[in-house]
């Protein structure tokens, strides 16, 4: 197969509007850096390998990428649609919309398997989005959430225990949640895979499925707090003998962030853990600069799944000192953009 640039990659994108979804809004594709295109295509589910595309099964892909306005503010959304029956689910086909932020760089918005329509409804001023039975393994409508299109709990991490005792059978490309084996940063890389999956959905069952075996306590309800919460899911798993502490925070129906804190003044270091996460084939990358003391942002990426990694140590002369590990899923970077995040150099 002759190589090729990422020059080539960009030129390929095809500006098209497909005929099952007459409601979507052609827009004019934006110039684009070569980083920017990379990371459009890495945020969609292809990662870019020697110039070439690839999708979620390691195989060179050639996905088409269409320019539309999904929210009338004349700024393109990018869908990306590829279709490979041995790799995706119902109907062998995959796609994502990613939207382009002030800084240039690419969000996903949602991505599953299946053939996505676009109505001519909206909400909260974005088109909702509709798959067909005949077109998905989870049919239903998204709507936007203020953030994301979310995705559905059926087509999460969840989706097993979920639908039990509907009879409706799994999606192929439904993640099952295995047992974590292995040392505990093992175990660490695995939970932060599983994690990074559960960041597509905002549902509490959908995030409690991403830590097989964890024990959990009752939920709690409580005025408004810092940054909307309302509701905690608590809880606590054993990772290699290590207890970790749970805390999965949103308001009664939508989650915001997701944590597990280490055990007290038994902190690791952070590069074994990075090396047992890119073992088992993720992507790991910091974002700017980190402190001596483990202060910083990381980009875990795994296929189609991405999400930003806040870690730190807290320390205390009394209390231990523990490894916390956040996902802000509203704010990942506290109010910056990751651009921002990257020019700091106040930690180098």
């Amino acid at each position: 197969m002759r190589r090729k640039t990422i020059g080539t990659v960009i030129a390929g994108m095809a500006l098209a509007v497909a005929a099952s979804a007459p409601a979507q809004s052609p827009a004019q594709q934006p110039a684009l850096t070569p980083e920017q295109a990379l990371q459009l295509f890495g945020e969609a589910g292809f990662p870019v390998e020697n110039g070439q595309p690839v999708n979620r099964c390691g195989k060179p892909s050639n996905p088409r990428v269409a320019f539309i306005d999904l929210n009338g503010d004349r700024q393109a959304e990018a869908h990306v649609a590829d279709v490979d029956p041995a790799c995706y689910g119902k109907p062998g086909a995959w796609f994502a919309i990613v939207a382009q932020q002030a800084d240039g760089s690419w969000k996903r918005l949602i991505a599953e398997d299946g053939i996505v329509g676009f109505e001519r409804t909206r909400t909260a001023g974005w088109n909702d989005l509709s798959l067909e039975a005949r077109d998905s393994a989870c049919p239903g409508v998204r709507r936007f959430n203020g953030t994301d299109y979310g995705a559905p709990t059926a087509c999460g991490l969840a989706f097993t225990a979920a639908s039990a005792s509907d009879g409706v059978d799994a999606p192929a490309s439904a993640a099952a949640v295995s047992a974590l084996q292995g040392t505990r940063t093992e175990r660490l890389a695995q939970l932060f895979r599983n994690v990074v999956a559960a960041t597509g959905s905002r549902s509490y069952e959908t995030a409690m499925a991403a830590f097989p075996g964890a024990a959990w306590q009752a939920r709690a309800t409580f005025p408004a707090r810092w940054g909307g919460v309302t509701t905690s899911q608590g809880g606590s798993i054993d990772l290699g003998g290590a207890t970790y502490d749970i805390a999965i925070d949103g308001t009664a129906d939508r989650i915001i962030s997701i944590g597990f804190t280490g055990p007290g003044d038994d902190n690791l270091p952070w590069e074994p853990i990075e090396t047992a996460i890119r073992a088992i084939g993720m992507q790991s990358r910091n974002i700017g600069c980190h402190s001596p003391t483990g202060f910083g942002y990381v980009r875990l990426t795994d296929g189609a799944h991405t999400a930003i990694l806040h870690k730190f140590v807290n320390y205390g002369r009394l209390v231990p000192s523990t490894d916390v590990y956040m996902l802000n899923l509203d704010d990942p970077l506290d109010g910056r953009t990751e651009a921002q995040v990257a020019a700091d150099r106040s930690l180098c």
